[in-house]
């Protein structure tokens, strides 16, 4: 009796030494037409599917597999005398190996031009279910979706001819992980297709993702960790050690930093918070204004750019240890310079990523359970702002509320910014009363020399009280930007009034737990 192993991959990485190799151990490998006129060129013994069917590869090739011969020689009980009988009877061969990849789903759909019609006709259909029926009868059949599986198999294969359990069953559970994750890819296209903005959030999350791969440790290293997730995230590592698991949160908050400025802009970042924001017309003024924001925190921390880095901003980002730097692109003599420091990573991303996130959800875990929100965009309607002060901003004032609203919606709450049209002079983040945070961005501005005089404070959550405008007050601050909705607004717009300051109501508060 043959001994068969199909093949049929879309990635056919390794593929023809595993092919040669199982053909030496005894094996005729049996293959879809595609597949098969790749591997005939390697071996000897081979056999298309359609020979072993007696039936054609049908509408365009999406039915090639979907049959009783082949799904019944993977299912079939070897030691169900039943099963033998009926495969006896039907003349089916059983098949011992199955090694299938998938449709490149995830790449068609995130390949810039890619139409829907592209896009649903790389829904692999055939290869989940040969992976399924395969996974199902693991203990008798290899199954293989993955190219570094294939090496270590095939060792226990020429040593005893079958798997050990162990590994027989870390194939299986790779192989279902793959099929849901696929499935799940294919679930989230269909959701992000519709455009009714309205829409309900989805009944079901499904957070079948692939390990991307393993990280050293969590946020302490007595934490285990791995980063999942879709490898086609838009951003790349140039350069630079093994990324941990607090630089991947570091990476995400400064790009969702960084998105909400379109002038040249510098961000820093440290623990997830940015220490220094500022805005120029190039972008070394900018990192200047970014930097004096606090000079003492950048020290290991994450410098974010907004344009092409340029030689003048590299070396003076260069004279302070930076762990991360991150830019859309890099000028050829940057990336050489920047190289002489071997632990430093360099991350490039295209600028189009900042504009949607590829994930519309934002997911937190509790220990009971999972808590689900869209993202917060940052990107309501300016014109349902309203000044409600008898003051009215001036131009310049009103630019520095604008810049220093974006800053408050990206740092932890409580926040309060202290800010001018370009940079921001003082954050106060992460207290449990606004107004210790307010005590906090009016310390930090001081302790870095900047004078608040004309400067404007912004704030993501309302005012419950009137001591953060008293405060403010003092130091030379002449407009305030807050949601509003609280049940001391009359005593805050009051407050303002007797002060002579400006106030703005956004109507939305930012919230960053």
């Amino acid at each position: 009796m043959k001994k068969y192993a199909l093949i049929s991959v879309s990635d056919k990485t390794g593929i023809e030494a595993l092919a040669m190799e199982l053909e030496k151990l005894g094996y005729t490998i049996l293959s879809t037409s595609n597949t098969a006129t790749y591997l005939k060129q390697f071996c000897h013994s081979l056999e298309q599917v359609s020979d072993i069917t007696r039936f054609p590869e049908i509408l365009d090739g999406r039915v090639k597999t979907l049959h009783p011969s082949i799904h019944g020689g993977i299912l079939a009980n070897r030691n169900n005398d039943e099963h033998q009988r009926t495969l006896a009877e039907h003349g089916i061969e059983p098949i011992d190996v199955v090694v299938v990849n998938l449709y490149p789903f995830a790449a068609v759909r995130n390949s810039e031009g890619s139409t829907h019609s592209r896009i649903i006709e790389n829904i692999d259909i055939g290869g989940p279910s040969l992976i399924r029926a395969a996974a199902k009868n693991y203990a008798q059949v290899t199954v293989l979706v993955d190219p570094t599986d294939y090496e270590p198999t095939l060792e226990h294969l020429k040593q005893s001819g079958k798997l050990p359990e162990e590994w027989s069953s870390y194939l299986a559970q790779k192989a279902f992980a793959l099929v849901s994750g696929y499935d799940a890819n294919i679930a989230d296209y269909f959701i992000k297709r519709q455009a009714n903005p309205e829409q309900q959030i989805p009944a079901l999350i499904n957070l079948s993702y692939p390990l991307i791969n393993p990280l050293r440790y969590g946020e302490n290293p007595h934490q285990k960790a791995g980063f999942y997730g879709d490898k086609h995230s838009g951003w790349e590592v140039l350069h630079g050690k093994e990324l941990s698991f607090n630089n991947l949160l570091d990476i995400d908050s400064a790009l969702r930093a960084i998105r909400l400025f379109s002038e040249p802009t510098v961000a820093i970042i440290k623990h997830c918070n940015p220490c220094g924001i500022g805005s120029g017309k190039t972008l070394a003024d900018a990192y200047a204004k970014a930097l004096a924001t606090d000079t003492g925190a950048p020290f290991g921390g994450i410098v974010v750019v907004n344009r092409t880095l340029d030689l003048e901003t590299a070396t003076l980002i260069n004279r302070i240890f930076t762990e991360i730097i991150i830019a859309p692109d890099y000028d050829e003599d940057v990336l050489g310079f920047l190289h002489k420091k071997k632990n430093r990573r360099l991350i490039r991303y295209p600028l189009a990523m900042l504009q949607k996130p590829s994930n519309l959800l934002e997911i937190k875990t509790l220990g009971w359970g999972y808590l689900a929100q869209e993202w917060d965009m940052v990107n309501e309607n300016q014109d349902n702002w309203k000044v409600v002060t008898k003051k009215q901003p001036t131009p310049q004032e009103m630019k520095a509320l604008e810049y220093g609203w974006k800053a408050a919606a990206i740092i932890k709450s409580n926040a309060i910014v202290l800010a001018r049209e370009d940079r921001i002079l003082g954050f106060g983040s992460g207290q449990t009363s606004r107004i210790d945070s307010t005590h906090l961005a009016v310390w930090k501005a001081g302790k870095y020399g900047h004078n608040l005089k004309g400067a404007i404070c912004a704030s993501d959550g309302f005012f419950p009280y009137r001591d953060t405008i008293d405060e403010v007050f003092k130091h030379g601050i002449t407009a305030i930007i807050q949601p509003g909705g609280s049940n001391g607004d009359e005593e805050c717009i009051k407050a303002c009034n007797q002060l002579g300051i400006t106030m703005v109501f956004t109507g939305t508060r930012h919230f960053r737990h």
